[in-house]
């Protein structure tokens, strides 16, 4: 992940389901079907047990899952204060990356 993160790589949709990070790559007409079955199996399930797991799976995390994505948001948003993002974009876009 980190490999990605720092190079910018690009991979197929199906790569991170070998890994866990993805559950399923379904075609874009079959996204809402997919989703709602995961939902449905999901909600299948006692929802004390659910709530136990969704807790127990949020206590192993180093960091709180909410606290993690805005600490991450932080850099992205000092990037685009610095205009890093502008330059980036417009190397991309005239192919001078």
């Amino acid at each position: 992940m980190r490999t990605l993160y720092f190079t910018a790589r690009t991979i197929k949709a199906s790569d991170p389901v070998q890994h866990g990070s993805v559950y399923e790559v379904v075609p874009r007409d079959r996204l809402d079907d997919a989703a709602l079955a995961l939902a449905a199996d999901i909600a299948d399930k006692d929802t004390r047990v659910i709530r136990a797991a969704k807790e127990a799976l949020n206590g192993i995390d180093p960091i709180d899952v909410n606290k993690s994505y805005r600490f991450e948001q932080g850099f992205t948003m000092e990037l685009n204060l610095m205009g890093v993002s502008d330059e980036l974009r417009d190397r991309f876009v005239g192919g001078k990356a």
